[in-house]
């Protein structure tokens, strides 16, 4: 197997400072903004004596539902029944819708998180001043000194990423209401007095879990496709873990003139366990770790071709068999490792990594003077880096780019590009775009773009339409008569999801048409293979937060 260098080297990111990072008890920007209900305005003087916790949140943002309530329990009322901090302050948290939003959406937020003290900025002036781009975001702010006109409030904690309750509670322990040491008045050397001792409940740490259950299906006149996928993650302060289990039953007629009349029905079933973890090394970079198995026909056109070397070659041929023929086996497994880089606070990502991928496949068999079985096992090594920015508050852009090396071919290529753009308050348009090329002349471009409409941001409606053309894919262990010839597909579709709280529910249903180059010297045994077809596209998701 060729050797490809490496994508990219991230080991001196590590000591790079993070975006979450708790912070030397920077000044805190003064703001006045009017509060929700009414209209009266409050300023971060009105809190002076307390520790103030802002929240900065969107109707039509998903995370922000879970983090705002979280934070309206898990901090405002939590601290309210324990009259304050160990120390004894009084802590408020300060909620900033920090965009435009219709009356509806804003009542229906409301009523679902049950935020207190609620100011508005649709502006989101006060949300750049904290030097956040993003939400939900959170801020501590220390505004207990009094005593000194100098002691001004000061930021001890920023989240642009949310890290459950455990650091926010921390951060608001560890304030003792003493100026820091560069503040007048206060002696250098002077070691700051024990904070208590914190109760099992509060270094209990915040832990998330998430369940999917998820269904894609294809369907023609004679092939049924389908995948099944149950997924569970956890999700803690600084780590998180998968693991899914996938099953794919494939059920298709086999035809073919060359063996003599016939009409079979052919069934598979696929099964792949597959599992990831991710570790935060520090506040900006994330370590990913996956690693999984199957066993079963990769693809529909794998199980044909594999039941007509069967009939062709194998005990089933009227002679007996030939000698040199095997039942395939078909199974494989991969691992792969790669680094997040989060360069630009909640706002511009780095992603690269490497990939061993190994598969046993059913391979394919040439007639000579013997018969000759050609490679079942191929090794793929893969390296990739992309980048993903948030421009505006509107724009966000992804591009990535991936080498792979499989045994006894080429280097493959392939380059995608996307981009989601809010056209309005309630729309979203998203567009993608690929391309990959791989020695001998094999190139295959595609192209999809989806319109998206939401109401109050819990249901979602969209269309969507997605092309797709190649010159003969390159499939591993098939023989150069049995290729399949340049392919193009369309599809167009219509879906509807509806998010909950905790609850997302997403339907996807449309056309898609398959239609081949049927070239004039064309080898038509594998014509019912390779026949133009019209599918049935299904997608059925449900997944649950707990």
């Amino acid at each position: 197997m060729k050797r490809i260098p490496a994508v990219i080297s991230l080991a001196l990111a590590l000591l790079l400072p993070g975006a979450n990072a708790l912070y030397g008890r920077e000044k805190a920007p003064s703001f006045s903004l009017p509060q929700l209900d009414s209209e009266e305005p409050l300023s971060l003087d009105d809190f002076r004596g307390q520790i103030v916790v802002l929240d900065f949140f969107n109707v039509n943002c998903g995370d922000c539902f879970r983090v705002s309530r979280e934070l309206e329990t898990g901090i405002q009322e939590y601290y309210a029944g324990r009259s304050g901090n160990p120390r004894g302050f009084p802590v408020q948290v300060v909620a900033i819708n920090s965009d435009a939003a219709e009356p509806e959406d804003m009542e229906t937020f409301l009523d679902e998180t049950g935020l207190g003290l609620v100011l508005d900025d649709p502006g989101f002036t006060v949300l750049q001043l904290y030097g956040g781009s993003g939400m939900p975001y959170v801020a501590v702010i220390d505004a207990t000194v009094t005593e000194s006109a100098a002691a001004a409030p000061r930021v001890v904690l920023r989240q642009s990423k949310y890290e459950g309750l455990n650091k926010i509670r921390e951060a608001i322990d560890a304030i003792t209401g003493e100026p820091p040491a560069s503040e007048p008045g206060t002696e250098s050397g002077t070691a700051p007095e024990a904070v208590p001792s914190l109760t099992a409940l509060e270094t209990e740490r915040q832990v998330f879990h998430e369940l999917t259950l998820d269904m894609a299906a294809m369907f023609a006149s004679d092939i049924y496709v389908a995948d099944f996928l149950q997924e569970y993650r956890m999700e803690l302060p600084s780590m998180e873990f998968s693991l899914g289990f996938s099953y794919r039953p494939t059920r298709m007629d086999f035809r073919s003139q060359s063996l003599g009349p016939m009409d079979t029905r052919l069934t598979d079933e696929r099964y792949g366990l597959q599992g990831s973890a991710g570790l935060d090394l520090n506040e900006a970079i994330e370590l990913k770790i996956d690693g999984g198995a199957y066993e079963g026909f990769q693809t529909y056109r794998a199980l044909w071709m594999d039941e007509y070397n069967r009939l062709k070659f194998g005990e089933r041929n009227t002679s007996g068999g030939r000698a040199g023929y095997r039942d395939a086996d078909p199974w494989g497994y991969n691992a792969s490792s790669g680094l997040r880089w989060e360069y630009l606070p909640d706002a511009g990502f780095a992603d690269a990594g490497i990939s061993y991928q190994h598969d046993r496949v059913a391979p394919g068999y040439e007639m000579g003077n013997t018969l000759a079985r050609l490679r079942d096992t191929y090794e793929t090594l893969g390296g990739y880096l992309s980048f993903e920015n948030v421009l505006t508050r509107r724009l966000r852009t992804m591009l990535k780019g991936r080498l792979d090396d499989t045994t006894d071919r080429e280097v493959r290529l392939t380059l995608q590009g996307a981009l989601n753009y809010a056209l309005a308050e309630n729309w979203v348009m998203r567009l993608e775009a690929g391309y990959a090329t791989e020695d001998p002349k094999f190139i295959a471009k595609s192209f999809s773009a989806a319109l998206e409409r939401d109401w109050h941001g819990i249901w979602f409606v969209s269309v969507f339409g997605r092309y797709y053309e190649d010159t003969s894919e390159i499939e591993n262990g098939i023989s150069n008569i049995a290729a399949a010839p340049p392919i193009e597909t369309y599809q167009a579709g219509l879906g509807v999801r509806r998010r909950g709280n905790r609850s997302t529910v997403k339907i996807d249903i449309g056309p898609c048409i398959s239609r081949y180059d049927s070239r004039p010297q064309r080898n038509t045994d594998f014509d019912q293979l390779y026949k133009d077809r019209n599918w049935l596209s299904l997608q059925a998701a449900f997944q649950y937060k707990f």
